[in-house]
């Protein structure tokens, strides 16, 4: 696996089950719809302010990762 493109996460297995189920009725990748679950919770949930922390940390992480290797 390209982990510089991809990484794992572990979550419960009956979340793992319904994402699979949700992710087959919707027609999508598991991956693809996570995805869009995860735009659709910041749209919901993150204000302006929490939006741009977000992706400040982001950066902050690929710098960390960039001055590590």
């Amino acid at each position: 696996m390209d982990t510089t493109r991809w990484k794992s996460i572990l979550v419960p297995r009956h979340t793992y089950d319904e994402i699979v189920a949700a992710a087959k009725i919707e027609g999508r990748t598991i991956s693809g719809h996570m995805r869009i679950v995860f735009e659709f919770w910041k749209q919901k949930n993150l204000t302006k302010d929490d939006l741009a922390m977000l992706k400040e940390q982001v950066e902050i992480m690929k710098d960390d990762k960039e001055a590590v290797a």
